[in-house]
């Protein structure tokens, strides 16, 4: 039955929030690609409504992303020239899009040897000794990170120095999908290239990560892999006698693929598919990408794991924003439909990610307890930081326990995520054990307050695991002074009481903070504890 649609009536109002509905009315999200000649072209009417509308605002008068495509951060080209001169550089994934532009850039900085390492060229990744070939500076290896004899095989011959680590899985969608490839590159691939820097006597290791591991929990194999592999890196920085770097990476706009995705299917004439409304993406260029490479070696410092990046993101960017210049850009008259959140991207935002007593100095890219690490260079473009510390024997135990179930090619995809994500659970619940009661309860009080909550359009289950792991860490630890602090008053860590009574799964947890409740009220009367409140806010404002 196909879906009444009236022109005339859309024409009648050009709020974005009313047309982006009558466009999920007609095709709602989960659907298939719409086809019906009626409903494409009352699409294609929504969509120039939403582009005006979107002008009415002032936007899309030019690419969403000149400002960042325009952006670079300061290369410290000469102490980067002297830790490069005279030395073997390994590249894994040396012939993606970063890594072929770092090669570049090493090149003009005067590196005389540099080898690549990457599968793309495999023709069987099983190959212990891998085929290559040279191209002047360059020697191009078809090597894939997960094959140990391989890499070792490389290590022998070269004798590398320093090594970027870039070899990984890109695409988050692609991830849920490839569940052991991706598992094993990230935890396998890393302990492959830490155990041989170490064996061969590397002096440098730079790690390429990405923004999203800075979410305390996530379900995502894409990024719950990639915090494995930074805990990997912190570890090995601890205790191996290399010094480990590491680059946070967000949205790359050189090698976008809902970039390319969306101009190729504009160009084209194509039906344009958005994930939804209200999704937001925050990008850098390849030049930030690779000076944070190569300044990472200058930054980095034995024993510690220091990750760099962009201090200055700019506004993040509506992918739907995107989409329209796409359209506009192609000149053509096309219709735009939600697809619906994909595995890989359906994650909500989690509002305790950030200190919003602060919220003018946010980092999209790092969390409340990495921010106590965070400084800026002195060039003032480039940030760093530090990972929350973690238990290290529980990382050792859950890694032996990955490997142990992957090694088993009859083990099935569905299992290994469900596996990396119970590990996962225990090394952050170890981090939280180490964090402050003080901090965990702002996270706690921060990532469910129903007003914002309500903003985003998700409500407090969506977060019920990050919850629990919370509450894990709080329970028996709070006290007067800790809620003092937090600059928490009675009636506020009342009202966090009620919210979280919602979760059926937390009932204990809940009972104990309802301990703590009667414990204030009984010795701790509200006008005094409001008063130790703003005693500690002042403290902290001084501070």
């Amino acid at each position: 039955m196909k879906s009444a649609f009236n022109p005339s009536k859309a024409l009648e109002s050009g709020s974005k929030a009313e047309i982006i509905d009558r466009i999920q009315q007609l095709v709602p999200p989960g659907s298939p690609e719409p086809q019906d000649p009626e409903i494409l072209a009352a699409l294609q009417t929504l969509t120039a409504q939403l582009i005006k509308a979107y002008q009415a605002d002032g936007q899309l008068e030019s690419e969403p992303f000149s400002d960042v495509r325009d952006r670079t951060i300061h290369l410290y080209a000469p102490a980067v020239s002297r830790k490069i001169k005279g030395k073997t550089i390994l590249i894994t994934g040396g012939e993606g899009c970063v890594g072929s532009f770092l090669i570049e850039k090493l090149l003009s900085l005067g590196a005389t040897k540099i080898i690549s390492a990457d599968k793309a060229r495999c023709h069987n990744p099983a190959e212990n000794f891998p085929i290559f070939n040279r191209e002047g500076a360059v020697t191009f290896y078809a090597a894939d990170i997960r094959n140990f004899q391989a890499l070792k095989h490389i290590f022998e011959v070269e004798k590398p120095q320093i090594v970027f680590h870039l070899a990984a899985q890109r695409q988050p969608g692609l991830a849920e999908i490839q569940i052991r490839e991706t598992v094993t590159t990230s935890l396998l691939g890393c302990k492959h290239v830490i155990q041989l820097c170490e064996e061969y006597g590397a002096e440098h290791c730079i790690f390429s990560s990405t923004g999203k591991t800075s979410r305390y929990f996530t379900t995502e194999i894409y990024a719950a892999s990639k915090k494995f592999a930074e805990w990997q890196f912190a570890k090995a920085a601890q205790e191996g006698d290399v010094t480990y770097g590491m680059v946070r990476f967000t949205h790359m706009l050189e090698n976008s693929l809902f970039c390319e995705q969306m101009s190729k299917k504009a160009q084209q004439g194509k039906t344009v598919n958005v994930h939804a409304p209200h999704r937001y993406v925050t990008a850098q260029n390849l030049i930030e990408a690779v000076h944070l490479l190569l300044n990472s070696l200058v930054v980095s410092v034995p024993g510690r794991l220091k990750f760099v990046a962009v201090r200055n993101l700019g506004w993040p960017i509506e992918t739907l924003e995107v989409a329209l210049y796409k359209i506009m850009e192609s000149g053509k008259n096309l219709p735009i439909y939600f697809q619906g959140l994909l595995p890989g991207y359906e994650e909500p935002f989690f509002l305790g990610q950030f200190d919003w007593n602060k919220p003018t100095d946010i980092h999209l890219l790092i969390n409340v307890l990495e921010d106590p690490f965070r400084v800026v260079d002195d060039a003032g473009d480039m940030v760093s930081a530090e990972l929350a510390p973690f238990s290290l024997r529980v990382l050792d135990k859950q890694v032996s326990n990955l490997e142990t179930l992957i090694a088993d090619p009859d083990f099935p995809e569905a299992q290994i995520k469900h596996a990396l994500i119970a590990a996962e659970k225990e090394v952050i619940a170890s981090s939280f054990a180490w964090s402050s009661a003080r901090d965990l309860l702002k996270i706690l009080q921060w990532g469910i307050n129903p007003k914002k909550l309500q903003g985003y359009g998700t409500e407090i289950a969506d977060y019920s695991e990050i919850i629990e792991l919370l509450l894990q860490g709080i329970c028996g630890r709070l006290d007067q002074e800790v809620l003092n602090s937090a600059g928490v008053t009675a009636d506020e860590f009342d009202d966090l009481v009620e919210s979280l009574s919602a979760l059926d799964s937390i009932q204990a947890e809940v009972g104990y903070l309802r301990s703590v409740s009667r414990y204030l009220k009984a010795f701790l009367p509200t006008a005094q504890f409001t008063q130790k409140k703003s005693e500690a806010v002042a403290v902290r404002d001084a501070a």
